[in-house]
């Protein structure tokens, strides 16, 4: 089995989110799969393209806060997308980086 060369260490999870396109107010939505100190990941339904700039959010949940509060928003980049097999209709995941 090769050596995992990532930088951070992956926490894999389920959670619901909701993403828009830089500049566009239409919603999407999908799975965060895993995340790190360096980034996440998530699993789509139609694929984002590479060098996108997102606004990443997740329901209910605020750093700033220990109750459940408003949707926050995180700025994230694409830094890759690839179709994976998986039954029924196509699913994507897709890499992500924090934006400062």
């Amino acid at each position: 089995m090769a050596d995992n060369l990532r930088e951070h260490i992956r926490k894999d999870c389920l959670v619901p989110v909701r993403y828009t396109y830089e500049g566009q107010n239409k919603t999407q939505y999908a799975r965060l799969i895993n995340y790190s100190d360096g980034g996440l990941c998530l699993k789509t339904r139609t694929p984002i393209e590479q060098g996108a700039q997102l606004e990443l959010s997740l329901e209910g949940y605020s750093p700033k806060e220990s109750s459940m509060g408003e949707f926050d928003r995180y700025p994230v980049a694409v830094c890759w997308s690839k179709q994976i097999p998986e039954h029924g209709l196509p699913v994507y995941e897709t890499g992500l980086k924090y934006r400062g």
